[in-house]
C-alpha cells in the first residue's frame, strides 16, 4: 500500500512510538488521525505535523479504554473522512510488578486499554476501513505477547490476547480485502519505560529500541500488508535463554 493521501488513524499518538509513527507518515504524505488521553501532548503533536505539512492533522482526544470515547472518536473520523485506510492500534500500558503486587483494578485496566482498547477502536472503524473493499490494521503488541516472565505474567497476558485475536481477525478480514498485522518489538526507548516506579524492573539499555527505529518498521509494514513482524529478531531468542537460565 502506498502511504501517500492514506488515511491513518493512529492510537497513542502524543509521545513515544505513536509520535514518531505520526511525523513518519505526516512526512510521507499521509493524512495522520492523532488519538490519545492527552489534550496538550495532542495538540503539540498536532502542531508539530502542522509544521511539516501545513495542515492541522484531525486530533481527536480519546480513552479507548471507554466504549463511549471510541464511538465519538470514530463519529469524529467519520465526520472529516468517508473511509479509513489504516488503523494503528499503538497506544498501551504496563506495570513491571509480580502479579501478587498488582491489584486486580489494575489488572482491568491493562486488559481494558491493551486488549479492550484495540477491540472497541477495531469495531468502532471497521465500517470506515471496509467501505473500500481494502485496508490495514496494524495491532502494536510485543514480544512478552510470545514469552511472558515473572514480573511482566499481566502485561504478558494482555499482548498474548492481542496477538491471538489478531490472528483470527486476519482470517474474518481477508475475503474484504483488508490484511491485519502484529508488530512484536522488545523494549522501546519511550516514556513507557521512564515511567516504571522504583521496584519495577527497567530494560538494559543495549536491548532498547529507538522509538524512530521501530515506526519505520510500521511503515514498511503498511506497504508490504506484512502479517507478523517480532523487532528485533534475536531478541525473542535471547528473552527465551534468559527465561530458561531464570
Amino acid at each position: 500500500m502506498e502511504i501517500k493521501e492514506k488515511v491513518i488513524v493512529i492510537t497513542g499518538a502524543s509521545s513515544g512510538l505513536g509520535r514518531e509513527t505520526a511525523l513518519l507518515l505526516s512526512r510521507s504524505a499521509a493524512h495522520v488521525v492523532i488519538v490519545a488521553r492527552s489534550k496538550k501532548r495532542l495538540k503539540d503533536v498536532q502542531d508539530e505535523i502542522k509544521q511539516i505539512t501545513g495542515e492541522s492533522p484531525l486530533a481527536v482526544r480519546c480513552d479507548i479504554s471507554s466504549e463511549e470515547d471510541v464511538a465519538s472518536m470514530a463519529a469524529k473520523v467519520k465526520e472529516k473522512y468517508d473511509h479509513v485506510d489504516v488503523l494503528i492500534n499503538n497506544a498501551g500500558i504496563g506495570k513491571y510488578r509480580v502479579s501478587e503486587e498488582i491489584s486486580n483494578q489494575e489488572m482491568r485496566n491493562h486488559f481494558e486499554t491493551n486488549f479492550y482498547g484495540a477491540y472497541y477502536c477495531i469495531k468502532a472503524l471497521l465500517p470506515l476501513i471496509k467501505s473500500q473493499g481494502a485496508g490495514y490494521i496494524l495491532n502494536v503488541g510485543s514480544l512478552f505477547g510470545k514469552i511472558g516472565f515473572a514480573d511482566v505474567s499481566v502485561y504478558a497476558a494482555t499482548k498474548f490476547a492481542l496477538a491471538g485475536f489478531t490472528e483470527g481477525l486476519r482470517q474474518e478480514l481477508k475475503p474484504h480485502g483488508i490484511g491485519v498485522g502484529l508488530l512484536m518489538p522488545g523494549p522501546i526507548n519511550t516514556s513507557f519505560q521512564d515511567n516504571r516506579q522504583e521496584g519495577e524492573r527497567k530494560a538494559s539499555a543495549f536491548i532498547t529500541l529507538k522509538p524512530g527505529r521501530v515506526a519505520k518498521v510500521i511503515e514498511k509494514m503498511i506497504q508490504r500488508n506484512k502479517k507478523n513482524v517480532i523487532l528485533p529478531r534475536w531478541m525473542l531468542l535471547f528473552f527465551r535463554i534468559t527465561a530458561a537460565l531464570g
